[in-house]
């Protein structure tokens, strides 16, 4: 299956076949096709603004109500069709940082970030909390060796913002990763 130019990740298009929009916590999948919430139209709309990383990604979800994106990167993609996911923050300063080697360890990370939220001090059920994925899971995110593997060979390399937050981050998750 093709979106956009580009073949579509198979885990996302298994996602699709099966949920066509799906939430997990404040994370929403878009509908497929297009239309309100639809990737096609979402991805049409950030893709004209020119803005690194969108050209060279596929959104697939954002965090709800946020100018948090989450995006597919085609041209780093397996022998498989399988596709790393880019976080892309433009609420404010844009942040890019990869913080999956594929959809399903993806939605694995946010099912366990979720889970580790109740021993937050400042959580409250059904409220946002400060602590935010994912520079608030480092530590989680290195559990992911593929990840940590294609983003010590540089495949990130132009797509990650330099600011200093990304820079740090980038850093904590290569240190927390196992067998470093």
């Amino acid at each position: 299956m093709q979106w956009l130019g580009a073949p579509l990740d198979p885990m996302l298009a298994g996602l699709y076949a099966r949920t066509g929009r799906a939430t997990l916590g404040d994370f929403v999948l878009y509908r497929p096709g297009s239309g309100t919430d639809g990737v096609l139209d979402v991805n049409a709309g950030l893709r004209g603004q020119g803005q690194t990383p969108f050209p060279s990604c596929v959104l697939f979800g954002q965090v709800s109500n946020l100018e948090y994106y989450y995006g597919v990167v085609p041209d780093l993609a397996d022998a498989h069709g399988v596709q790393p996911v880019l976080y892309v923050d433009v609420q404010e300063e844009p942040h890019v940082v990869p913080v999956a080697s594929n959809v399903e360890a993806l939605l694995h990370q946010l099912a366990c970030f979720m889970d580790l939220l109740p021993e937050q001090s400042d959580f409250v059920p059904g409220r946002c909390s400060t602590v935010m994925f994912p520079f608030a899971a480092a530590e989680l995110i290195a559990e992911d060796r593929a990840l940590v593997d294609m983003m010590r060979a540089g495949r990130f390399d132009g797509l990650v913002t330099r600011d200093e937050e990304s820079q740090r981050w980038m850093q904590q998750v290569l240190a927390a990763s196992p067998g470093r």
